[in-house]
């Protein structure tokens, strides 16, 4: 799927359409931009972001439909340093971010 808007599916999917569709264009362009660059990138989608105290994830390439609802920011931030000590471990990619199994129609806290 072509656009952040559009690659999320099911009922989750109209939801976060609903809920964020009118703020998305201006990161699909910079991430189009940097793309389409010639620099060493990986660009990361996150799900919706909570605060537990964890390390629970899972990610999807662009193209591929994203899973979940949800992410901990601790587990964010572990996949950011693994990238770092690991910088070709993504090098060009684009990746949804997502707790397993916590595909549903919006967020818990929601």
């Amino acid at each position: 799927m072509n656009s952040y808007g559009s690659e999320v599916p099911g009922k989750f999917g109209e939801w976060n359409r609903r809920e964020i569709a009118d703020y998305l264009a201006p990161f699909r362009r910079a991430a189009d931009a940097v793309e389409a660059s010639q620099l060493d990138y990986t660009i990361l989608r996150p799900a919706w972001l909570t605060d537990r105290d964890e390390v629970d994830y899972e990610t999807t390439e662009r193209n591929e439909p994203f899973k979940g609802t949800e992410v901990s920011r601790k587990s964010v931030a572990d996949l950011i340093v693994k990238l770092i000590d690991s910088p070709k471990r993504a090098l060009h990619g684009n990746l949804g971010v997502n707790k397993p199994n916590t595909d549903g129609d919006k967020p818990y806290f929601m």
